[in-house]
C-alpha cells in the first residue's frame, strides 16, 4: 500500500473529534473550543457527547465517556472536567492499544475510556508549544491547550511532538466502588443520575441475577431507612406511571427509577449513596 493511501486511511480515521465537558451551554466555553479546533482543522467534525456533566464531577464524566464511546466513530477524544486546572494535575494526551487518542487532564477522567479502548500504551505531558495557543491561560486550558492539541492530533501530529513522555503506569485512574455481598443481599454504589432522575448503580444484571434475582419477579430495594418492594423488569412500559421499577439500563447497569417520575429527587438519592438489593425469601 502506498504512503499516500496510508495517509488517507489515517486521516479518515481521525476526521471526528468527540468532546465532553462540564462547561454547560450558558457560557461561551464550548463555542470557543469549537472555534479553536475549527481554526486549526476546518475539515474535522465535532461530536458533542455532552457538556452537562455535573460541575467538577470527574467520576460522572469518566463514566459517561466510557459508556458512550462504543457508539462513536473513530475519533480523537477531548474531555475536560478539570477542577484542578493549572495547578494540581498534568495536562495529558494518551494513545491507546486500539490506536485511539484522548486529550484532557490527568485526574482520572480519561482512565475508564482508555481501559475500554485497550489501555494506555503511550502518554505525554502537554507543553505550551507551537501546537497550543500562543498564550495559555491557566484557568482555561480547555481552550488554550487541550482544544488546539486535539485538532493537531486529528491532522496527524504525533504525541512526541506535543510534550514530555509520561509512564502510563503512573497515570491517574479511577477505582469504581466495590460491591458488598451478604447472603441474599448486595449493596451497590450510585455512580450516575441522569436528568430524568434515574439512578444507576455500579451493578450488572449478571451480578444481580447471581443473587437469585429474576426478571419478572420482585426485589426489596433499600436506601437509608427506606425500603420498597420493586418489580425487576425490562422496560418502563411494564409498570404504571409513577410506579417504581428496577431494570438494566442502556449501558448494561442496574438502575432504580420511577416511571415518568424522578426517583433521585423523590427519595433524595445522590451519587455516592448505596442502594441495598435483596431477593425476598
Amino acid at each position: 500500500m502506498s504512503e499516500s493511501v496510508l495517509m488517507g486511511v489515517d486521516m479518515a480515521e481521525r476526521r471526528f473529534i468527540t468532546f465532553l465537558s462540564d462547561f454547560g451551554h450558558a457560557d461561551d466555553f464550548v463555542g470557543t473550543c469549537h472555534g479553536v479546533i475549527k481554526s486549526i482543522a476546518p475539515e474535522v467534525e465535532i461530536i458533542d457527547i455532552t457538556h452537562g456533566v455535573r460541575r467538577h464531577d470527574i467520576l460522572q464524566g469518566a463514566i459517561i465517556l466510557a459508556n458512550t464511546l462504543p457508539y462513536m466513530p473513530p475519533s480523537v477524544i477531548l474531555a475536560v472536567v478539570d477542577p484542578g486546572v493549572g495547578v494540581s494535575r498534568k495536562p495529558l494526551a494518551v494513545r491507546t492499544a486500539e490506536g485511539n487518542y484522548l486529550v484532557g487532564p490527568d485526574n482520572g477522567l480519561l482512565s475508564l475510556a482508555a481501559a475500554e479502548l485497550g489501555g494506555a500504551v503511550e502518554a505525554v505531558e502537554l507543553a505550551c508549544s507551537t501546537y497550543s495557543l500562543q498564550e495559555v491561560c491557566k484557568t482555561f486550558e480547555g481552550r488554550d491547550l487541550f482544544a488546539p492539541v486535539t485538532a493537531h492530533i486529528s491532522r496527524g501530529v504525533t504525541l512526541e511532538k506535543l510534550g514530555s513522555p509520561l509512564p502510563v503506569a503512573e497515570l491517574t485512574t479511577i477505582d469504581l466502588p466495590r460491591l458488598e455481598t451478604r447472603d441474599n443481599e448486595i449493596a451497590a454504589t450510585v455512580i450516575y443520575i441522569d436528568s430524568f432522575g434515574n439512578v444507576q448503580v455500579h451493578l450488572s444484571r449478571m451480578e444481580l441475577e447471581g443473587l437469585g434475582a429474576k426478571v419478572g419477579e420482585r426485589l426489596e430495594v433499600s436506601h437509608g431507612e427506606e425500603s420498597w418492594n420493586v418489580p425487576f423488569v425490562q422496560s418502563f412500559a411494564e409498570v404504571p406511571p409513577e410506579d417504581l421499577l428496577v431494570y438494566e439500563d442502556s449501558y448494561r447497569k442496574i438502575a432504580f427509577s420511577i416511571n415518568q417520575g424522578d426517583a433521585a429527587r423523590t427519595f433524595q438519592i445522590n451519587v455516592g449513596d448505596q442502594l441495598l438489593f435483596r431477593v425476598p425469601e
